[in-house]
């Protein structure tokens, strides 16, 4: 009972992990699809899309059974997998670079020492990642629960009470398109979870999806007492209304969310390109050059411009997903059907 627990606590942590990075972490995403100013009842529906799709990609991993994202792609789509690895192949290398800009912007609060500081967190990334899937969820375990407490302590501090609630309207289309992009890249991996029982699913998803909704809970209520929407990584200048100590505490949160997500994201290309280059260093290293010229475009760029793109797409990604599911759920019921048919005529014979 114990080992299933914590099997699921470790799952929930690498779906966490997953989602907050640098741009969850640092409030930069919030700003760019809810405004600066947002509804706090939005983290709340988030929350539910969350772990939804949570649980939507851990079965699909449960039914396929496959170790490899392409593999995963080739069971879900059929013949127009090319389609979906193209798709997941881009979505991981975005973010990649996103989290490599992320970095290098966050370095850059003390020296702006671009490329060297995405560069570091590139090859902490490869080492990592060419451990294979355990080595990921081992990082995340450590780190996430770490990145929670503080993130939380940072924006609860910052909070100015009664804070507007409804401050500003819920937008559905920004909800679903924000859940979306931020789920496929977990999609990429959660795929890959195939040792979870439904009841583990169900666990590790509800407390991945609670601790979400719970940190967009604070950094939204934070925003609406800062005026931080404006800067690169908002959470610092709300750590900063707290005083320097909370300042200098929330960067290494935030490096810590950059490198869970970078590593997930490392990971998912590393998985694609390792079958063209079967020599782990030579394909770490492609994905690593891959990502840094992405990240070349700046981190407010690419959260700005090429999320919104993966979240659009990641709709069509998911609603394959379920009907995968849907799909063979109801080959099963037939099949058994058929036995059973089969299995009473043979008796009737007899």
């Amino acid at each position: 009972m114990f080992k299933s627990f914590l099997r699921a606590m470790s799952v929930s942590m690498l779906i966490i992990g997953t989602m907050i990075g640098a741009g969850f972490a640092s409030g930069k995403e919030v700003v760019s699809f809810f405004g600066d100013v947002p509804n706090v009842f939005i983290a709340l529906i988030t929350g539910v899309l969350v772990f939804a799709c949570s649980v939507l990609f851990l079965f699909v991993g449960r039914r396929v059974k496959k170790t490899d994202i392409g593999e995963v792609n080739g069971a879900v789509f059929g013949k127009l997998r090319p389609f979906a690895d193209v798709f997941m192949l881009f979505n991981s290398m975005t973010v990649l670079g996103a989290m490599l800009a992320g970095t290098d912007s966050l370095a850059a609060e003390f020296i702006d020492i671009r490329p060297l500081a995405s560069i570091v967190l590139g090859l902490l990334c490869a080492v990592t990642a060419v451990k294979g899937l355990s080595g990921v969820i081992k990082a995340n375990a450590v780190l996430v629960p770490v990145m929670i407490v503080f993130l939380c302590a940072c924006s609860i501090c910052a909070m100015e009470f009664p804070f507007r609630p409804q401050s500003s309207n819920i937008s559905v289309y920004s909800i679903v398109l924000y859940v979306s992009m931020n789920m496929i890249l977990g999609g990429g991996v959660l795929t890959t979870v195939h040792k979870l029982s439904p009841r583990e699913i169900i666990l590790s998803a509800a407390v991945a999806a609670t601790v979400i909704a719970a940190l967009l809970l604070c950094i939204m209520g934070a925003l609406q007492s800062c005026s931080a929407a404006h800067a690169d990584m908002p959470i610092l200048l709300i750590a900063l209304k707290s005083g320097r100590a909370m300042y200098f505490v929330c960067m290494p949160v935030i490096a810590a969310s950059i490198f869970t997500t970078a590593l997930s994201a490392f990971k998912s290309v590393y998985d694609y390109v390792s079958v063209f280059f079967k020599h782990k260093i030579t394909a770490a290293g492609i994905v690593l050059v891959g990502g840094l010229i992405v990240g070349a475009f700046g981190f407010s760029n690419v959260v700005g411009t090429l999320y919104p793109i993966i979240g659009i797409i990641g709709l069509l990604y998911l609603a394959c997903n379920c009907w995968f599911l849907i799909r063979t759920r109801v080959k099963r019921r037939v099949k058994s059907k058929a036995k059973r048919v089969k299995s009473k005529l043979k008796r009737q014979s007899m």
